[in-house]
């Protein structure tokens, strides 16, 4: 019989491994059901994950996805863990379908984006805190600044009063004065 296996590769239809078998990158133990692809700077799921793994650890790689059915093939999988990737965002679909499987118990998917809303959160707290040690030197200036507007605002208002003054006639006893 041919080797329809081989005829797959050859056409690029498939992977040179069997199925089942653990890609290259990672390391597997059948006996612990268990498939390990740690610290390998991979840039996504390797393909053609061994059906038996109910854990699976792809941490400390350079995942910046997930695509739509990558773990569809591990119907056992109870725990993934996808810690210090570079993932951004992880489309609905992929979140719908991971929440969805009733083996799997465990998501950890502890990653740069969580960290940079604790960056972020400190960062605004340092601009406040500057804001309002600003606010507390220049105190006086900026009362001062007010008098200056309020005072400027009452010299503006004379000046007014006084042109419509001018221009009106004015009784005999307020011209003397």
């Amino acid at each position: 019989w041919p080797d329809w296996g081989a005829l797959h590769v050859l056409l690029g239809w498939g992977s040179a491994q069997q199925p089942g078998s653990c890609p290259a990158p990672c390391e597997c133990s059948e006996t612990a059901r268990t498939v390990k692809c740690v610290n390998r700077n991979l840039t996504a799921v390797p393909p053609d994950l061994p059906p038996y793994a109910r854990l699976l650890f792809l941490t400390g790689n350079r995942l910046a996805s997930l695509p739509p059915g990558a773990f569809l093939s591990l119907a056992q999988l109870q725990s993934l863990d996808l810690s210090h990737n570079s993932l951004k965002c992880l489309k609905n679909a992929t979140i719908a379908q991971l929440r969805s499987r009733p083996a799997l118990r465990r998501i950890n998917i502890q990653s740069q984006l969580q960290t940079s809303y604790v960056f972020l959160g400190i960062v605004l707290a340092l601009i406040g805190a500057i804001f309002l040690l600003v606010l507390y030197l220049n105190r006086k200036g900026i009362k001062k600044w007010m008098y200056n507007i309020r005072d400027a605002f009452l010299f503006l208002c004379i000046l007014t009063e006084k042109k419509i003054i001018l221009f009106h006639k004015l009784p005999a006893d307020l011209k003397s004065s």
